[in-house]
């Protein structure tokens, strides 16, 4: 877990993890997949070098505090240094993946689409491609090796007082 370091009269915040600094690989899929999913994070976290972040949201897209759960996303995936998209064919069908995807082009994240085994999705690899995604097998080391071909490099940029302000005032507010 992040533990948050402050000097007096700094205006930024340093992040430090407890183990060793490792890039930090954005999952997106969709909330049908999750049980597709989990096997696959734990495949990826056996490869090591790379720390996992996903969410996966019960709230519908245009719900009211869906604000909120972006700007919280947007901030996770700002710290992220790759987005992988694992499809299947329901994934273009879920507005949570889509909005991940295009935010991770606005933040230049390489991205990465893997195929569930055995799913009918040549349109999601179509679109992946379109946007600029690398396609690879699902498998932890088929994944390792291609981000190790692109350059992936953990984000080291410091947390801004209004970074910090940002994550405080979404926390003040329940989700559910």
């Amino acid at each position: 877990m992040p533990m948050h370091l402050l000097q007096p009269g700094v205006r930024e915040f340093r992040v430090r993890e407890t183990t060793q600094a490792r890039p930090r690989l954005f999952l997106t899929f969709a909330g049908v997949d999750l049980a597709l999913a989990r096997p696959v994070a734990a495949q990826l976290r056996g490869a090591g070098g790379l720390a996992l972040d996903w969410a996966v949201s019960s709230e519908p897209f245009s719900a009211q505090r869906s604000d909120l759960i972006r700007a919280s996303l947007a901030m996770r995936l700002k710290r992220c240094a790759a987005t992988i998209c694992l499809f299947g064919a329901e994934t273009l069908d879920d507005d949570w993946v889509r909005w991940t995807l295009a935010t991770a082009q606005r933040y230049h994240h390489p991205l990465l689409g893997a195929p569930f085994a055995g799913a009918a999705s040549g349109d999601v690899a179509e679109l992946l491609a379109s946007i600029g995604a690398d396609i690879v097998p699902l498998r932890g080391e088929a994944i390792m090796q291609r981000l190790a071909r692109r350059p992936v490099l953990p984000r080291t940029e410091p947390l801004t007082a209004d970074d910090i302000a940002g994550a405080l005032r979404l926390m003040r507010h329940p989700l559910r």
